[in-house]
């Protein structure tokens, strides 16, 4: 178990950058075709990158909740 934990500390930073790269590769596609495409499908553009922007904020805070632990921990 202490594996899985030293694993997941070294995985989220890789996985918070994977998807920042991710966001900011959407949010240039949207702004291509924006003017191209319906209100609605920008909208879910919009959504799916909140979303992953949220879900980056979760995962920031796991990392910084475990390194917190660590260092009172020691």
């Amino acid at each position: 178990m202490k594996k899985d934990i030293e694993k997941i500390k070294l995985l989220l930073p890789h996985w918070i950058k994977h998807n920042e790269e991710h966001t900011d590769e959407y949010k240039r596609w949207l702004e291509r075709i924006r003017k191209d495409v319906s209100k609605d499908m920008v909208k879910n553009m919009e959504k799916a990158i909140q979303l992953m922007e949220e879900s980056n904020k979760y995962l920031k805070s796991t990392l910084d909740e475990m390194k917190k632990k660590a260092a009172n921990s020691s």
